[in-house]
């Protein structure tokens, strides 16, 4: 708008006096006018075109002293570039948590800022509150980081933009925080878009520390007996073992079996597994296998059965024969839902004591015992299992 005045004052001189003017005065301070000129193009033609000598101060005739007093001319605050040594806020909203998060570090502490949505904000409005929030508190020189586009194209436009009411009455509300926001800073501000959860390094570290401020969800824990309840509905643990694992009493362990359509009737309804064979110090330390047969499966009536002796879990897989390749593909099928086990307790079966099962184990690590030679006995938990 400046450079469009200056060509048509220039041009009406020249029409006048055929000569191009001595001097051209500037209504604004020397640092703002020189910022201009690097930034705009238009402007280094029409000063620098006719060779007239430019000054820079009020200029006494009462129109332009008028249009001085209402500040016409406004250097924008905001950068185009990064800001060296200046503080760096990232910004982030979550949609489950209902929160935005700011966070940022001052003498190599971070700090953090936690706003609460309202129930009209969107997801693109709680970013957009985490920005204005920054600009309008951390005073010094500015980085923001957002990782919503929308978020920093509003920014880098709203200063030098008009602003007209929108039906969304809350988006119109921020956008008027933020003009505002911008109009009130003293010192410059970048606005930066990164993208989100592309990594944690540099400007990743600052957008991953806020996502996780949005993120958490405060869940309530559960109760000692909620816990073994549930997780007697999934592996089935006898009473002594529940009471072991989740630090509660043997009475109330006894009751949750009792409760059990399927444990209770083991044991007096005390569970699988009472006094047998004691759980080891993890879970995958110990399993058993063995096979059982089920005629009415019809030529899939081998069926190999594995137990973990820490929390009693099986898993069976019905074969065509009891051979070393089918254990084989027994065991890779547990290894798959249940992990690698240390150990494997077998009978002296063929199939088991063969070659080929001896060098499979090697090669997945696990020690395999074989109680009592030509005794198919010591197999308690398993054969209980059947």
């Amino acid at each position: 708008m400046m450079a469009e005045l200056i060509k048509k004052g220039r041009e009406r001189l020249i029409e006048i006096t055929g000569t191009e003017p001595s001097t051209i005065r500037i209504p604004m301070k020397k640092d703002t006018f020189e910022w201009y000129l690097e930034t705009s193009q238009d402007l280094q033609e029409a000063l620098l075109e006719g060779g007239s000598q430019i000054e820079t101060h009020k200029l006494r005739p009462p129109p332009v002293h008028w249009m001085g007093q209402w500040d016409w001319i406004v250097r924008p605050k905001k950068e185009k570039n990064p800001i060296r040594e200046a503080i760096t806020a990232f910004t982030d909203a979550g949609k489950k948590s209902r929160m935005a998060a700011i966070t940022w570090q001052e003498e190599g502490v971070w700090k953090q800022q936690l706003l609460h949505a309202a129930p009209e904000d969107s997801l693109q409005t709680m970013e957009l509150l985490a920005v204005i929030w920054a600009l309008m508190e951390v005073t010094g020189p500015l980085n923001v980081v957002t990782d919503s586009l929308y978020v920093a194209g509003v920014v880098d436009r709203i200063e030098e933009a008009f602003t007209r009411e929108v039906k969304n009455k809350r988006l119109f509300e921020l956008l008027m925080q933020l003009k505002k926001a911008t109009r009130m800073r003293i010192n410059a501000y970048a606005v930066i878009h990164i993208r989100s959860h592309k990594w944690e390094e540099g400007l990743g570290e600052g957008n991953a520390r806020a996502d996780k401020l949005v993120s958490i969800v405060q869940e309530t824990p559960l109760a000692k007996h909620a816990l073994a309840k549930e997780a007697h509905s999934i592996f089935h643990q006898n009473a002594k073992g529940l009471s072991k694992e989740f630090k509660i009493p043997l009475t109330e362990a006894k009751m949750l079996v009792w409760a059990c359509p399927i444990c209770s009737h083991h044991n007096g309804g005390q569970g699988l597994g009472l006094r047998v064979n004691p759980r080891e110090l993890q879970s995958n330390e110990l399993w058993q296998m063995d096979v059982t047969h089920i005629a009415r499966f019809s030529r899939l009536k081998y069926v190999h059965v594995s137990i973990n002796t820490y929390n009693k879990f099986i898993w069976a897989t019905p074969q065509v024969r009891e051979k070393a390749i089918h254990v084989e593909q027994h065991l890779l099928s547990c290894f798959a839902v249940l992990g690698v086990s240390k150990r494997i307790k077998t009978d002296n079966g063929p199939a088991y004591t063969s070659k080929k099962i001896a060098q499979f184990l090697q090669t997945w690590g696990v020690d395999h015992i074989k109680r009592i030679p030509h005794s198919p006995t010591r197999q308690a938990i398993i054969k209980r299992a059947h």
